[in-house]
């Protein structure tokens, strides 16, 4: 056991393991486990979660303090702890986590839910979608499936998303519903991952999603991997606000033109208005947009609005 300060922007501390299971044993799948319901930090929280079948547990703590993790750490084998020092998006706890995985594959998960049987088929199944994220079945407290996959959807110019049942293997969602699936670490890193600057939760996965297919990415549903919950999912804030803004900037105002994207600057008047920030900070928002859109130009491969075209087909 250890604890490490980390060099990070967001500080934290890892308190616990310093490596997971043993080498032979390892079949490419940690474990981030976000902390959620105000529940105590006990022994009982996180040892099915670490006898779950991964590599590894990652364990996200918020900034109140945790006198017992020490303590904690020494019982729950191969487990780390994220202490944080200050409150974060739910995003950036996400981007830590990742980051600080050793496996392959990261399945992000909530400390209220059921976990899994982690195995080497469900791994192996992972990697055959080749894609993003792959999204289980998420069933609900009352063991009803959730529509949790999320389908694109324009009604005139306004954008919509649709939520359904999940269907076929490897059919696409747009997003990963409740945060809840397993990324490919290298592909989620190189996408940039969450953006801290999204506060909604909400917004801030669909553009984490979006910008997954603007750039050629895909994230899949495998109904054969089900997780359950043992509460109520919390509804999603889907108020159009400055995340809301934002999330329209970087994804819905992108333009594809020849092989390129490119953020038109007869958007900056929509956006000014429709980001309910101060016109100053509006327009240092729209530049520094404009900046990173043309940054990674030759990563779009499309826009959203063909994005919801090729939807409709495959559907």
């Amino acid at each position: 056991m250890s604890t490490t300060p980390s060099t990070s922007e967001l500080p934290y501390t890892v308190v616990g393991a310093t490596s997971g299971v043993s080498a032979e044993k390892r079949i490419g799948l940690s474990v981030l486990l976000l902390n959620r319901g105000g529940r105590p930090v006990r022994v009982e929280t996180f040892l099915p979660f670490a006898e779950s079948g991964g590599d590894e547990v990652i364990a996200v703590l918020g900034p109140q303090p945790h006198y017992e993790v020490e303590q904690l750490a020494g019982r729950v084998p191969n487990t780390r702890f994220l202490l944080l020092s200050r409150d974060v998006t739910l995003g950036e706890r996400i981007n830590m986590g990742i980051r600080e995985a050793r496996s392959r594959h990261v399945l992000v998960l909530w400390s209220d839910m059921y976990p899994p049987a982690i195995t080497a088929r469900i791994v192996l199944r992972v990697r055959e979608l080749d894609s993003l994220a792959a999204v289980p079945v998420l069933r609900n407290e009352r063991n009803e499936t959730v529509p949790s996959v999320i389908a694109p959807a324009f009604f005139r110019s306004l954008f919509r998303t649709v939520p359904t049942q999940p269907a076929s293997e490897g059919a696409p969602s747009l997003c990963v519903y409740a945060e809840t699936g397993v990324f490919d670490k290298a592909r989620f890193e190189q996408l940039g991952g969450y953006d801290p600057l999204i506060r909604n939760p909400y917004w801030q996965r669909l553009d984490l999603g979006m910008r997954a297919y603007l750039w050629g990415e895909q994230i899949r549903v495998m109904p054969s991997l089900r997780v359950q919950t043992s509460r109520a999912l919390p509804a999603d804030d889907t108020t159009a606000d400055a995340s809301y803004a934002r999330f329209h900037l970087k994804n819905l105002s992108i333009r594809f033109v020849r092989d390129q994207g490119r953020l038109p600057l007869r958007q900056l008047l929509p956006f000014v208005v429709r980001s309910g920030l101060g016109f100053s900070e509006a327009i240092g928002q729209f530049r520094q947009a404009r900046e990173w859109v043309h940054e990674h130009r030759y990563r779009f491969t499309q826009d959203a609005r063909r994005v919801t075209e090729l939807w409709e087909v495959e559907e």
